[in-house]
């Protein structure tokens, strides 16, 4: 997502008065499917925050104006130890830490990536600022050793307090960049890109090499984000697509998508196996009428015990958050749903294997239970 939410309040006031009062399963926080449990809420820079990173038992979520750690020990009874502020810098969606340092990356109003010890987690610390390294998302690699800009920069993090740009990861390469990328595992890096790229920077993360790339014509919308369970070692890697401000789904929206890995270091190729499109509804099946963000899939998480397939949880904008079944063939088959009041979930985390944290853009953080773990 890289625009300003404009007249998001006053849409989501209309789908408010839209919902059916004999809708399904409605609870104090948004309507549900019978097995999904709204527990609670969590105010968190309402009209902004967009993203987390879960480290150990710490939550860093982020939003375009501050920063808070919280301790989730009890997911049930997060604690927050801090919030930090630092004026207007977007977007900084999918912030990445080590759990010793984060980075915050700024395309607007600057391009900067900024660098925070976060070691005391009630007093962070900023120790640089990269003037022209920030992009839309920079991800760590090798344990924040290096900073993977979304658009191509290589960042020196082995001396945290004096980064330095190295190189181009995008150059030369068939994407020739990415909306966001993940290392699957340590130096094997997964674009989200058109084409999606697997790439090696064990040898040079200033210059990783090709590993597989995959493309289909069925993509829809501009390729979001992924995750490559179990270390890249599992059967399928996830993919999301995005749209915005679409109003209705017209079926060539923001997707889901199950890709196929299981033969890609013989054919140097992944094929997608199954995609699945968010619909307009009625709020008794968990579907808006109309969407104000767009119809589209966004930021998810696999289960914690998914393996060659299981569950997901994902944001999706006005359709809130959806909790996917991926099964043993890679089909999509959508099990249960939460949809808030008034929301724009931008982002759903695993907290253990029944709790899921909702980062909602114009609300917080709800706190939900999937009940048929």
């Amino acid at each position: 997502m890289k625009k300003l939410l404009a007249g998001i309040a006053a849409v989501s006031a209309l789908l408010t008065t839209l919902a059916p009062t004999g809708a399904a399963a409605p609870t104090p926080g948004g309507f549900a499917s019978d097995n999904v449990e709204y527990v609670t809420f969590v105010p968190f820079e309402v009209g902004t925050a967009i993203g987390a990173r879960m480290i150990g038992k710490y939550l860093y979520v982020t939003s375009w104006k501050s920063f808070s750690i919280y301790d989730v020990s009890d997911p049930l009874a997060p604690v927050r130890l801090s919030t930090t502020p630092v004026g207007f810098q977007f977007e900084n969606e999918d912030v990445d830490t080590n759990g010793k340092i984060m980075l915050f990356s700024e395309t607007t109003p600057m391009s900067r990536l900024h660098i925070w010890d976060i070691e005391d987690r009630s007093n962070p610390v900023e120790i640089a600022t990269l003037d022209g390294a920030g992009e839309h998302t920079t991800s760590c690699i090798f344990k924040c050793k290096y900073g993977y800009g979304s658009g191509g920069t290589v960042t020196d993090l082995r001396d945290p307090a004096s980064p330095e740009v190295i190189g181009n990861w995008a150059e030369g390469t068939p994407a020739g960049g990415s909306h966001d990328i993940t290392e699957v595992a340590p130096g094997i890096v997964l674009t989200s890109s058109r084409p999606i790229m697997l790439l090696d920077a064990r040898k040079n993360p200033a210059k990783p090499k090709v590993l597989a790339v995959g493309d289909d014509e069925a993509i829809t919308g501009g390729v979001h984000s992924n995750q490559w369970p179990n270390k890249g070692k599992d059967d399928f890697f996830l993919l999301t697509s995005e749209t915005n401000f679409t109003g209705v789904c017209s079926g060539a929206n923001g997707a889901f998508m199950v890709w196929d890995a299981r033969n890609y270091k013989k054919t140097k190729t992944f094929n997608l196996l199954d995609i699945h499109h968010p619909a307009n509804g009625t709020y008794t099946d968990g579907n808006p009428p109309v969407t104000a963000s767009g119809c589209s899939s966004h930021w998810f998480q696999e289960h914690p015990e998914f393996h060659n397939g299981g569950l997901v949880a994902m944001g999706s904008y006005d359709h809130g958050t959806r909790f996917i079944d991926v099964s043993g063939k890679g089909k999509i088959e959508e099990i249960g749903w939460f949809v808030p009041y008034g929301g724009q979930t931008s982002a759903a985390y695993w907290l253990n294997d029944e709790i899921v944290y909702s980062i909602d853009v114009t609300r917080g953080i709800d706190i939900l239970r999937f009940l048929d773990v």
